[in-house]
């Protein structure tokens, strides 16, 4: 089976989201090997591909793409995200490189794909491959998006969880919270201001709110969900299986409702100032509460909790 070098996205949901392109691969005779964001390595590692990290040093990353090329006989590469920077490192690592014609980078691409239309991100991942694998003279191995993402997690993430919860008593019945999604989309706030409004109606259900915040974030989710039970950070494979455990994951469009999609989680994902259509949780059991423009209310978050 060819191997295909594929470059990962730079951030957690969109990691996700390539979850159907990179199963695709996988299906249609191609065995993926992932490069990415070290942290990346950690949640993708029950998919079973090697996976090798970029560090952002370039002549450090440049030395790894041209030793994978050479060593793990990936001629081809595939690029996920759309910068020029991803293009170039690939076309000086001597690989033969296929991805979207963004970012002013066609003249570098050996096999440019049209930018498609309008879509959501997982459509738009799985077009990237779907094109890729029909200009490497193959046949996709299937033509519609899975409707589901699909991450397999490690065995030792499911015993971390298990563990995690002994450790820190969590009960059985318990909403994983994530207040917190860092920077501003279009100059405005990306999260949703009340989580802490819904700890106590939470806990009236009999459902323990708590947060596994993200390193250097410890202090932003004391501070915007107070109330809640806040535990130390662990990494993203341990995170996916509690999601996977909770009784439901409420998140911002951010990357934890992403990963609560991958793991097919229940899910109350809040949108405010994003396009549900276009990075909502890929998962047909989520709620979706609010649009572009309006953040959902405290009482229509309540009355959606299980």
């Amino acid at each position: 089976m060819p191997t295909i070098l594929c470059r990962l996205p730079n951030h957690v949901g969109d990691c996700c989201m390539c979850l159907p392109a990179l199963r695709l691969l996988a299906a249609s005779g191609f065995t993926p090997a992932l490069v990415g964001k070290r942290w990346a390595e950690d949640l993708m590692a029950g998919m079973g591909w090697r996976f090798d990290p970029i560090e952002g040093k370039v002549t450090e990353d440049l030395s790894r793409i041209r030793y994978l090329a050479q060593n793990a006989n990936a001629s081809e590469g595939l690029l996920f995200p759309n910068s020029f920077g991803s293009a170039l490192l690939f076309k000086l690592g001597r690989l033969k490189t296929t991805g979207l014609k963004t970012d002013m980078r066609s003249f570098i691409l050996d096999n440019g794909i049209p930018e498609p239309g309008a879509m959501h991100e997982v459509e738009r991942f799985f077009y990237v491959a779907h094109e890729a694998i029909k200009s490497w003279g193959a046949t996709p191995a299937f033509d519609k998006v899975p409707e589901r993402l699909s991450l397999v997690l490690m065995k030792r993430h499911e015993a971390a969880a298990k563990n995690l919860i002994e450790q820190y008593k969590i009960p059985a019945r318990f909403a994983l919270l994530a207040p917190i999604a860092r920077g501003k989309h279009q100059g405005k706030v990306k999260h949703w201001e009340h989580f802490n409004d819904i700890v106590k109606p939470l806990r009236y259900k009999g459902i323990e709110p708590i947060v596994f915040p993200s390193l250097r974030e410890e202090a932003l989710a004391k501070a915007a969900c107070p109330d809640a039970t806040i535990l130390p950070p662990t990494t993203l494979g341990n995170f996916a299986a509690i999601a996977k455990r909770a009784e439901i994951v409420i998140a911002n469009d951010s990357g934890v409702s992403h990963i609560a999609a991958a793991v097919g989680a229940k899910q109350i994902t809040l949108v405010g100032v994003t396009d549900s259509k276009r990075t909502g949780p890929w998962n047909p059991d989520a709620i979706v509460l609010g649009v572009n423009g309006r953040w959902p209310t405290v009482d229509e978050v309540i009355s959606h909790l299980p």
